[in-house]
């Protein structure tokens, strides 16, 4: 078989897992791939295999070691009236937000890999044709999203690379005020300096890979107890001397309340790392706008520029996916408390006999402690300090206006 042949075959195989689910799909598939390029984490194997790891991490290490110097060389040679400093200033915030992001993520790995090994557990309702054609769609659209993604990445590398990096000095590599090198080394410069753009928003992917796979095991969970709740108003017996349908109601909410119980758990796990995330995020974006309209209101809409205006629709349009992640997990409990009040079969459940007692004891048990548990909503919040919903993405785009108002009149 020669390379081309190979290649073929290999790509085949990829295009096969990302498309076709099974029982052993991974959700997060194109994840274990795009966090080893955009260095976000990789278990290494070896000596070996560490060392090459951490000479390919120092690349991004000396490019923030770079602009640490380029931010202390501006200060010391302050020039009122350059935009140098708002470029330089801007991107070492950047990349300082992209070092907390990443440190989190590794910080919390652990505790990623136990909740995506409960996401991956296909085992509940694996027979239902309904969860199984939702999964299956679901495994299609996020990797099509994670790609497409990836891709429009590359896009603004191409684009940044074609129009800063070689004709702003601010963004190339530079020592004591002086350009150093030629432009091969300027474009490598470049390139590895928007990969850690990409770093920030593939770190950005990995929580809502796992929001959105939670939110697709919660339709699941909520689907399937309307599908009990409608089998068993149709196949209601409530005088059954027999027992017959009590022991079917046990063993028919039984997996599901289970299911729950290890639902919230992870979702209450969930929490730990979306917190500190959700901080950065927030103030990142506040400042990277504030950043962007400093830019406009001075130097107005130009090729220049544009790269800062698509980095700050991309933050916006993340913190706008994360608040709208949260709000749909954060309803979890009441969701399920509407579903079993709508189980107008459990209103004519009775003790129909002694023997039935400890059925009829357990479905009301089961009921009452989910229903007292219903009001009290999943709350996340940004590392403690206010909490996540549309109504902060709301005040965050109100605060953004106020600020570029403010510096489109003092620019005048």
């Amino acid at each position: 078989m020669n390379i081309k042949q190979f290649v073929g075959t290999a790509g085949t195989k990829v295009l096969d897992r990302i498309t076709h689910f099974t029982d052993a799909s991974d959700f997060f598939i194109i994840q274990r791939y795009f966090e080893k390029l955009y260095a976000l984490h990789y278990a290494a194997r070896g000596w070996r295999d560490r060392t090459l790891w951490y000479m390919y991490r120092s690349l991004y290490v000396l490019i923030y070691l770079s602009y640490l110097h380029k931010s202390y060389w501006v200060i010391c040679h302050w020039q009122a009236g350059s935009m140098s400093s708002a470029n330089i200033l801007g991107v070492l915030w950047y990349f300082s937000a992209v070092v907390l992001r990443v440190v989190i993520l590794e910080w919390h790995y652990p505790l990623m890999e136990r909740i995506q090994a409960f996401l991956n557990d296909h085992s509940y309702q694996r027979t239902d044709r309904w969860t199984r054609a939702k999964r299956a769609r679901f495994y299609r659209r996020s990797n099509r999203l994670t790609i497409a993604v990836i891709v429009i990445n590359f896009a603004e590398i191409i684009c940044f690379a074609a129009t800063n990096v070689l004709k702003l000095e601010d963004f190339m590599l530079q020592y004591r005020g002086r350009i150093v090198g030629g432009w091969p080394v300027q474009v490598v410069y470049g390139v590895l300096t928007m990969f850690w753009g990409g770093m920030y928003c593939m770190g950005f992917m990995v929580c809502y890979l796992l929001m959105s796979t939670f939110k697709l095991e919660m339709d699941v969970l909520l689907h399937s107890l309307e599908e009990v709740g409608r089998t068993l108003r149709a196949a209601g017996d409530f005088q059954d001397e027999d027992g017959v349908f009590w022991h079917d109601v046990v063993n028919r909410l039984r997996p599901h309340v289970h299911r729950l119980e290890e639902f919230v758990k992870n979702l209450q796990q969930l929490k730990s790392l979306i917190g500190p995330i959700a901080f950065v995020q927030y103030y990142s974006t506040y400042l990277v706008i504030a950043d962007c309209c400093l830019i406009l209101a001075y130097d107005g809409l130009s090729s220049y520029s544009i790269v800062y205006l698509i980095s700050m629709m991309v933050f916006l349009t993340e913190f706008f996916f994360l608040c709208h992640g949260i709000e749909c997990l954060r309803d979890l409990k009441p969701r399920i408390a509407t579903v079993l009040y709508n189980f107008d079969w459990a209103l004519q459940m009775r003790r129909s006999g002694r023997e039935l007692a400890p059925q009829y004891r357990h479905v009301r048990r089961t009921f009452l402690l989910i229903t007292a548990q219903s009001g009290n909503t999943i709350h996340f919040s940004f590392a403690g300090i206010g909490e996540i919903s549309m109504n902060s993405f709301a005040q965050l785009l109100e605060k953004s206006y106020s600020m570029l108002t403010f510096l489109l009149q003092f620019a005048k």
